[in-house]
């Protein structure tokens, strides 16, 4: 089996977390890797991961380290065909979202993340919240807007590991102590994870 480096609390630990919950795969192992665990600094963990971030997967001779591409990989050796589809244009649309959550999504979030939960004194300052709670809303609507025409998921009628990136900060705007736009599909869809087992488990159990 393989090996997932990293402390169950961190957002790109829980997203390969939840997939292998979606998809059925047990047995492997954790380790518990970052803030409050082991140190990801040393050096036996920089040789497999030189980012010194988790997650990082390790299989055999196969070392991973960047969570969507765990993603990709999981669900292509073990998913199911609709959670990662082999049509191209079915599958660009999932890496498409894949993409923009990293380039995009992300940002604001963990501006808030580290602003209101870490208290991280870089990103406390009413402005730097402010600015960072617009962005966060920004990207929000974009998602609403094609949430309300996709299918109910990101890239269709069914749930894919775009998901799996998306929904985590989906779950973390929501929770997270800010005033918020009402977006319908974007509501409807957070609930409709939230009848998902594995997102219960990995996602809302985990805290924020």
């Amino acid at each position: 089996m393989f090996t997932i480096y990293g402390r169950a609390n961190s957002s790109n630990v829980r997203k390969v977390l939840w997939l292998c919950g979606e998809i059925g795969l047990e047995g492997y192992e954790r380790l518990d890797y970052g803030r409050g665990f082991a140190p990801i600094d040393s050096p036996e963990y920089a040789a497999l991961n030189p980012n010194m971030l988790v997650p990082t997967f390790v299989e055999g001779d196969l070392v991973l380290w960047e969570s969507n591409a765990i993603l990709r990989y999981l669900a292509a050796k073990h998913g199911r065909q609709e959670i990662y589809p082999e049509d191209l244009a079915a599958r660009a649309r999932v890496d498409m979202w894949l993409d923009w959550q990293l380039t995009t999504l992300i940002t604001g979030v963990r501006q808030l993340f580290q602003g209101l939960h870490v208290k991280d004194p870089a990103y406390t300052a009413p402005e730097q919240l402010e600015k960072a709670a617009q962005l966060a809303a920004s990207s929000m609507e974009i998602l609403d807007a094609n949430l309300a025409k996709s299918g109910g998921y990101a890239a269709g009628e069914t749930l894919t590991i775009a998901d799996c990136a998306l929904g985590m900060f989906v779950h973390r705007w929501y929770v997270l102590p800010i005033e918020r736009k009402e977006f319908s599909a974007l509501q409807a869809y957070y609930a409709r994870l939230k009848e998902r087992e594995p997102f219960r488990k990995w996602i809302i159990d985990q805290g924020v």
